[in-house]
């Protein structure tokens, strides 16, 4: 009984965090002209979408890359990483923006992109 009791306890105890699925080994970079309106436009609603869905928090990593020399604040739920130097644009070569690049443990792909369903996808898996 006693211990039963402490077992509770002990479990009680323990941040919910931990209960929560593991996020997977999928990785989602996205290239945008942040110059560009409906490329800037595109990862803010993201953004939004991201920020008020625990469920597309936990599904993959995701970051923004942005290629124009206008720099955005990195004040967002997702990361973007100002590229003014063209270092991620040489690692990755996006063929044309706004580009997706979905990496996981056994295949990585590219494609091109115009709305948010098409991030949630990646995010997905397919």
């Amino acid at each position: 009984m006693k211990v039963r009791l402490l077992t509770l306890l002990f479990i009680m105890h323990i941040p919910w965090a931990v209960y929560a699925a593991p996020k997977s080994s999928q990785e989602c970079y996205v290239f945008i002209n942040s110059s560009i309106p409906e490329q800037f436009t595109l990862f803010y609603r993201f953004n939004e979408e991201y920020y008020l869905s625990r469920t597309l928090q936990n599904k993959a990593k995701i970051t923004f890359i942005n290629i124009s020399k206008q720099v955005v604040d990195n004040n967002y739920v997702i990361p973007i990483i100002n590229d003014t130097q063209g270092i991620w644009v040489r690692k990755f070569k996006p063929q044309a923006l706004p580009t997706i690049f979905s990496l996981n443990q056994h295949r990585s792909s590219q494609r091109i992109i115009e709305t948010t369903e098409e991030i949630r996808q990646c995010l997905q898996g397919k």
